[in-house]
Protein backbone atom coordinates (compact mmCIF):
# COMPACT_ATOMS: atom_id res chain seq x y z
CA UNK A 1 0.00 0.00 0.00
CA UNK A 2 1.50 3.50 -0.99
CA UNK A 3 2.24 5.34 2.35
CA UNK A 4 2.21 9.40 2.33
CA UNK A 5 5.32 11.54 3.32
CA UNK A 6 5.55 12.08 6.54
CA UNK A 7 6.24 15.79 8.14
CA UNK A 8 7.33 16.62 11.49
CA UNK A 9 6.61 20.24 13.13
CA UNK A 10 8.20 21.36 15.71
CA UNK A 11 6.30 22.90 18.84
CA UNK A 12 6.85 24.19 21.80
CA UNK A 13 9.59 26.94 22.83
CA UNK A 14 6.75 29.77 22.09
CA UNK A 15 6.74 28.23 18.52
CA UNK A 16 2.77 29.50 18.32
CA UNK A 17 1.89 28.38 14.72
CA UNK A 18 2.76 24.53 14.95
CA UNK A 19 -1.04 23.74 14.60
CA UNK A 20 -1.36 25.81 11.30
CA UNK A 21 1.40 25.02 10.35
CA UNK A 22 0.81 21.25 10.71
CA UNK A 23 -3.02 21.64 9.01
CA UNK A 24 -1.50 23.19 5.83
CA UNK A 25 2.00 20.25 5.58
CA UNK A 26 -1.91 17.69 6.20
CA UNK A 27 -3.95 19.40 3.46
CA UNK A 28 -1.17 18.82 1.26
CA UNK A 29 -2.02 15.43 1.92
CA UNK A 30 1.04 14.93 4.29
CA UNK A 31 1.05 12.81 7.71
CA UNK A 32 1.87 14.88 9.84
CA UNK A 33 3.57 14.48 13.72
CA UNK A 34 3.76 17.51 16.06
CA UNK A 35 6.37 17.07 18.87
CA UNK A 36 7.74 19.47 21.16
CA UNK A 37 11.56 20.38 21.43
CA UNK A 38 11.93 19.34 24.64
CA UNK A 39 10.32 16.09 23.86
CA UNK A 40 12.78 15.46 21.07
CA UNK A 41 15.43 16.32 23.31
CA UNK A 42 14.47 14.54 26.58
CA UNK A 43 14.29 10.97 24.30
CA UNK A 44 17.31 12.06 22.75
CA UNK A 45 15.99 11.60 18.72
CA UNK A 46 19.17 11.46 16.94
CA UNK A 47 19.46 12.41 12.74
CA UNK A 48 19.26 8.54 11.39
CA UNK A 49 15.53 8.47 13.86
CA UNK A 50 14.92 11.76 11.96
CA UNK A 51 15.48 10.20 8.16
CA UNK A 52 14.00 6.76 9.01
CA UNK A 53 10.55 8.08 9.87
CA UNK A 54 10.16 11.82 8.01
CA UNK A 55 10.41 13.14 4.39
CA UNK A 56 10.07 16.52 5.92
CA UNK A 57 10.77 19.01 8.64
CA UNK A 58 9.24 22.60 9.25
CA UNK A 59 10.14 25.01 12.03
CA UNK A 60 7.23 27.13 12.41
CA UNK A 61 6.57 30.69 13.14
CA UNK A 62 6.00 32.37 16.88
CA UNK A 63 8.43 34.18 19.41
CA UNK A 64 10.93 31.17 20.42
CA UNK A 65 12.08 32.15 23.50
CA UNK A 66 10.40 35.67 23.63
CA UNK A 67 13.59 36.52 21.19
CA UNK A 68 15.32 38.05 24.03
CA UNK A 69 18.65 36.54 23.19
CA UNK A 70 17.87 37.50 19.40
CA UNK A 71 15.34 35.83 16.83
CA UNK A 72 16.00 32.26 16.85
CA UNK A 73 19.64 32.18 18.52
CA UNK A 74 18.58 29.38 21.39
CA UNK A 75 16.44 27.23 19.49
CA UNK A 76 19.33 27.06 17.12
CA UNK A 77 21.21 26.16 19.70
CA UNK A 78 18.90 23.31 20.83
CA UNK A 79 18.78 21.87 17.10
CA UNK A 80 22.77 21.87 16.48
CA UNK A 81 24.11 21.38 20.07
CA UNK A 82 21.05 19.11 22.07
CA UNK A 83 19.68 17.26 18.91
CA UNK A 84 22.83 17.65 17.20
CA UNK A 85 20.61 17.39 13.72
CA UNK A 86 22.71 18.45 10.72
CA UNK A 87 19.86 20.15 7.95
CA UNK A 88 22.58 19.35 5.38
CA UNK A 89 22.71 15.84 5.95
CA UNK A 90 19.05 15.29 5.89
CA UNK A 91 18.19 17.23 2.86
CA UNK A 92 21.49 15.06 0.89
CA UNK A 93 19.46 12.28 2.02
CA UNK A 94 16.00 13.42 0.49
CA UNK A 95 14.42 15.25 3.20
CA UNK A 96 13.09 18.78 2.59
CA UNK A 97 13.00 21.34 5.65
CA UNK A 98 10.90 24.74 5.67
CA UNK A 99 11.26 27.55 8.25
CA UNK A 100 8.45 30.46 8.90
CA UNK A 101 8.88 33.51 10.40
CA UNK A 102 11.00 32.58 14.04
CA UNK A 103 11.79 29.18 11.81
CA UNK A 104 13.16 30.91 9.29
CA UNK A 105 15.50 33.24 12.04
CA UNK A 106 16.52 29.85 13.45
CA UNK A 107 17.67 28.55 10.20
CA UNK A 108 20.09 31.44 9.18
CA UNK A 109 21.42 31.07 12.94
CA UNK A 110 22.12 27.22 11.82
CA UNK A 111 24.02 28.47 8.89
CA UNK A 112 21.82 26.77 6.56
CA UNK A 113 22.39 29.74 3.92
CA UNK A 114 25.11 31.99 3.41
CA UNK A 115 27.00 32.64 6.78
CA UNK A 116 27.57 36.46 6.45
CA UNK A 117 23.20 36.76 6.15
CA UNK A 118 21.18 37.76 9.14
CA UNK A 119 17.99 38.82 10.38
CA UNK A 120 17.42 42.31 12.35
CA UNK A 121 14.86 44.44 12.65
CA UNK A 122 12.67 46.28 10.41
CA UNK A 123 14.14 49.47 9.30
CA UNK A 124 11.15 51.49 10.16
CA UNK A 125 11.43 49.83 14.02
CA UNK A 126 7.47 49.06 13.65
CA UNK A 127 6.27 45.40 14.08
CA UNK A 128 4.43 44.48 10.40
CA UNK A 129 0.66 42.68 10.32
CA UNK A 130 -0.31 43.22 6.83
CA UNK A 131 -0.69 41.10 3.26
CA UNK A 132 1.99 41.82 0.83
CA UNK A 133 2.67 40.50 -2.69
CA UNK A 134 5.45 38.11 -3.48
CA UNK A 135 7.43 36.92 -6.21
CA UNK A 136 9.11 33.86 -6.49
CA UNK A 137 12.31 34.11 -8.42
CA UNK A 138 14.12 31.41 -10.65
CA UNK A 139 13.28 27.46 -10.00
CA UNK A 140 15.91 26.37 -7.64
CA UNK A 141 13.86 26.45 -4.39
CA UNK A 142 11.27 23.30 -4.73
CA UNK A 143 8.89 24.31 -2.41
CA UNK A 144 8.39 27.81 -5.16
CA UNK A 145 8.95 26.20 -8.16
CA UNK A 146 6.71 27.20 -10.78
CA UNK A 147 4.37 28.98 -8.75
CA UNK A 148 3.81 32.82 -9.61
CA UNK A 149 2.81 35.90 -7.93
CA UNK A 150 0.60 35.74 -4.78
CA UNK A 151 0.10 37.61 -2.01
CA UNK A 152 0.50 36.04 2.20
CA UNK A 153 0.26 37.33 5.66
CA UNK A 154 3.69 39.16 7.16
CA UNK A 155 3.88 39.35 11.26
CA UNK A 156 7.35 40.47 12.41
CA UNK A 157 9.48 42.51 13.79
CA UNK A 158 12.80 41.39 13.00
CA UNK A 159 12.37 40.20 9.72
CA UNK A 160 14.37 42.59 7.29
CA UNK A 161 17.71 40.43 5.44
CA UNK A 162 20.78 42.06 5.92
CA UNK A 163 24.45 41.17 4.47
CA UNK A 164 27.59 41.95 6.19
CA UNK A 165 28.64 44.91 4.79
CA UNK A 166 32.47 43.81 4.34
CA UNK A 167 31.08 40.78 2.14
CA UNK A 168 28.37 42.14 0.62
CA UNK A 169 29.43 41.99 -3.21
CA UNK A 170 30.76 38.64 -2.74
CA UNK A 171 27.79 36.70 -0.88
CA UNK A 172 24.98 38.78 -3.01
CA UNK A 173 26.75 37.20 -6.01
CA UNK A 174 27.20 33.55 -4.75
CA UNK A 175 23.28 33.57 -3.99
CA UNK A 176 22.10 34.96 -7.88
CA UNK A 177 24.31 32.78 -8.87
CA UNK A 178 23.03 29.67 -7.34
CA UNK A 179 19.10 30.91 -7.29
CA UNK A 180 18.89 31.39 -3.03
CA UNK A 181 17.20 34.56 -3.05
CA UNK A 182 14.14 32.70 -4.35
CA UNK A 183 11.31 34.57 -2.99
CA UNK A 184 11.43 38.81 -2.93
CA UNK A 185 8.26 41.45 -1.88
CA UNK A 186 6.84 43.07 -4.88
CA UNK A 187 7.46 46.07 -2.44
CA UNK A 188 9.76 47.36 -0.27
CA UNK A 189 8.45 46.73 3.72
CA UNK A 190 11.27 46.81 5.73
CA UNK A 191 14.07 47.49 4.24
CA UNK A 192 15.18 44.00 3.73
CA UNK A 193 18.47 43.43 1.26
CA UNK A 194 16.93 43.07 -2.47
CA UNK A 195 13.57 43.15 -1.12
CA UNK A 196 14.37 39.66 0.15
CA UNK A 197 11.37 37.73 1.72
CA UNK A 198 12.41 34.26 1.31
CA UNK A 199 15.80 32.04 1.07
CA UNK A 200 16.49 28.53 -0.15
CA UNK A 201 20.03 26.54 -0.02
CA UNK A 202 21.97 25.45 -2.84
CA UNK A 203 19.96 22.62 -2.86
CA UNK A 204 16.86 24.58 -3.01
CA UNK A 205 15.79 21.89 -0.38
CA UNK A 206 15.80 23.88 2.46
CA UNK A 207 13.48 27.10 2.56
CA UNK A 208 13.22 29.80 4.88
CA UNK A 209 10.60 32.65 4.54
CA UNK A 210 9.11 35.46 6.54
CA UNK A 211 5.49 35.84 5.53
CA UNK A 212 3.29 32.76 6.49
CA UNK A 213 1.97 30.78 3.99
CA UNK A 214 0.39 28.26 6.77
CA UNK A 215 -2.28 31.27 6.97
CA UNK A 216 -3.28 31.06 3.62
CA UNK A 217 -4.61 27.66 2.65
CA UNK A 218 -8.00 28.53 2.40
CA UNK A 219 -9.41 31.66 -0.19
CA UNK A 220 -11.70 32.70 3.06
CA UNK A 221 -8.61 33.56 5.25
CA UNK A 222 -7.91 36.67 2.49
CA UNK A 223 -9.21 39.78 4.16
CA UNK A 224 -10.69 40.82 0.63
CA UNK A 225 -12.08 37.49 -0.03
CA UNK A 226 -16.02 38.78 -0.04
CA UNK A 227 -14.57 40.46 -3.46
CA UNK A 228 -15.30 37.04 -5.04
CA UNK A 229 -17.40 34.95 -2.97
CA UNK A 230 -17.83 32.54 -5.96
CA UNK A 231 -14.11 31.29 -4.62
CA UNK A 232 -15.25 31.22 -0.85
CA UNK A 233 -14.06 27.44 -0.85
CA UNK A 234 -10.93 27.94 -3.07
CA UNK A 235 -7.75 26.87 -1.62
CA UNK A 236 -6.26 29.68 -0.65
CA UNK A 237 -2.45 30.82 -2.32
CA UNK A 238 -0.06 29.61 0.48
CA UNK A 239 -1.45 26.20 0.02
CA UNK A 240 0.98 25.61 -3.22
CA UNK A 241 4.01 25.77 -1.16
CA UNK A 242 3.01 22.79 0.69
CA UNK A 243 1.85 20.87 -2.67
CA UNK A 244 5.42 21.12 -4.00
CA UNK A 245 6.36 20.00 -1.28
CA UNK A 246 4.43 16.75 -1.61
CA UNK A 247 5.02 16.59 -4.51
CA UNK A 248 8.72 16.49 -4.10
CA UNK A 249 8.79 14.12 -0.89
CA UNK A 250 6.94 12.06 -2.81
CA UNK A 251 9.26 11.09 -5.68
CA UNK A 252 11.51 9.65 -2.98
CA UNK A 253 9.26 7.00 -1.43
Amino acid sequence: MTRNPRALILTGEALGCARETGLAFKLARFDVDIESVGSLLRRRVTLDQLLSRYQALSIPGGFSFGDYLGAGRVLAIKIRHGLRWDLGQFVQKGGLVLGIGNGFQTLVRLGAFAKDMSITRNDHGRFLSEWTRLVPVGNRCVWTRGLGSFDLPVRHAEGRVVIAAGSRLEVWARMERMGMACLRYESDINGSEQQIAGVCDSSGRIFGLMPHPENFVRWTQHPEWTLQPARASAPGQGLMIFENAFQEAARSL
